[in-house]
């Protein structure tokens, strides 16, 4: 087998073996075209390590990128008027995994054409992989939507290590104050944190497949809907699990003061309420909102309208070598701003957070527009996805790269001297 030359996966093992001196991991960024001409893109995730790249388009279009060449996946039929559309992606665990129940299957949430329900739905890839099959669509699960056209979220994901069940984000329905007070209500669905799994089935109907898992933290509860796992967001856009730890990070926009970063560990059992529509971020929602109520929770970081009016949440870089490893990154879809902050769940502040925002502008990929996603590829690479039509993936600058390898070659040429001198 021949060797290994390529520079950045030499500095990649010699991060990864720690035989990188600290100063030599300041390295700068860069970005690297991966798509580009697409309309109104919203999402992407690569869910095999070499396969293609998916990307959501808002109309209904899931395109992959292999090797260069665009392609439609799946086309869908929607209505994209406002904040609805094809909103979010989800591919099975078991994608890869011709054992498993989930094999070449992958999950969608839109927004029905004929009466805006948001439809979450599952098919199947073909064996290219680069093309799915419609007959194979069979519908999850639906839920009514408020009359607006906005705050319909969209994410959905699978927790590392658990094939089971499936986390929907959905916003409070839309409108000015949340006014039927949906995220606060557990007898809706509307501004929550849904979990359900997919592998069951507890209805009759055949246009519901999922059953609602007994740990849930409303299950029983008087009122409630089991599905719920967390209540209070008003538009959570893009949420992510820790590929590492399994916690999990929501990103919820905010109304007219407050952006606000919500967190999850790995280890809850859910029920968090996060505060909409009483809370706006840390502090009373202007003209309806109050104090913190009994079990509800202050956000892990916030920031005022003074950096960016719509956060788009992102992901805790689980890239080996990656100089944002261990770092949440985020951007804002107003300003375009993009900042990482410190991955461990700790509470943050802006202050503390980097500002990566005029380096990544400058990389090879060309400025970027509006940030409406980011997106984690199966070995942990991030992608940025720019609502103007293209989604580039965040790279190590070349020279940096060769200065991080320069430092890890140096430092290993000291620790031979030094150790042929202490045999001698």
């Amino acid at each position: 087998m021949k060797p290994n030359r390529n520079p950045l996966a030499l500095a990649a093992l010699a991060l990864s073996c720690g035989a990188l001196p600290l100063a030599a991991t300041a390295a700068t960024l860069d970005t690297q075209l991966v798509a580009s001409g697409l309309t109104q893109p919203l999402y992407a995730t690569s869910p095999v390590a070499g396969g293609p790249l998916f990307v959501v388009e808002k109309g209904g279009t899931i395109k992959a990128v292999s090797g260069g060449v665009t392609s439609n996946f799946l086309s869908i039929s929607v209505t994209s008027s406002g904040e609805q559309g094809l909103l979010g992606l989800a591919f099975d665990p078991g994608y890869a995994d011709p054992s498993s129940a989930g094999y070449r299957r992958f999950f969608v949430n839109y927004s029905d054409p004929s009466n805006r329900d948001s439809v979450i739905a599952s098919y199947r890839a073909n064996a290219s992989g680069l093309s799915a099959d419609p007959a194979s669509r069979q519908e999850v699960m639906r839920f009514a939507q408020a009359s607006f056209s906005n705050h319909k979220a969209g994410w959905m994901g699978f927790k590392p290590g658990d094939g089971n069940h499936l986390y929907i984000a959905t916003g409070d329905g839309g409108g000015s104050n949340d006014p039927s007070n949906n995220a606060q209500n557990t007898g809706v669905l509307l501004g929550k944190m849904l979990r359900i799994n997919i592998n069951g089935d507890d209805f009759a109907s055949p246009s519901i497949n999922y059953a609602i898992p007994g740990d849930n933290p409303f299950v029983g509860v008087a009122g409630a809907r089991g599905e719920i796992f967390a209540t209070g967001l008003r538009n959570p856009w893009r949420a992510s699990f820790d590929r590492l730890t399994g916690a999990m990070w929501i990103a919820d926009v905010g109304q007219s003061a407050r952006e606000e970063i919500n967190f999850i560990d790995a280890s809850s059992a859910g029920g968090q309420n996060f505060g909409w529509r009483v809370r706006e971020g840390d502090i009373a929602t202007p003209t309806v909102g109050g104090p913190l109520q009994p079990g509800m929770v202050d956000p892990l970081l916030v920031y005022p309208r003074t950096f960016g009016q719509s956060i788009t949440g992102g992901y805790v870089v689980r890239e080996a070598g990656s100089v944002l490893y261990g770092q949440y990154v985020f951007g804002d879809f107003v300003s375009g701003r993009i900042w990482s902050i410190n991955g461990n769940g700790s509470p943050q502040t802006m202050a503390n957070a980097t500002d990566w925002t005029a380096m990544l502008d400058a990389g090879a990929a060309g400025a970027l527009g509006n940030i409406a996603s980011f997106g984690e590829g199966a070995g942990g690479e991030l992608y940025i996805v720019d609502y103007g039509g293209k989604v580039v993936r965040v790279v190590p600058e070349p020279a940096s790269v060769l200065m991080m390898l320069s430092g890890a070659l140096a430092l290993l040429a000291w620790r031979r001297r030094t150790s042929s001198a202490a045999a001698h």
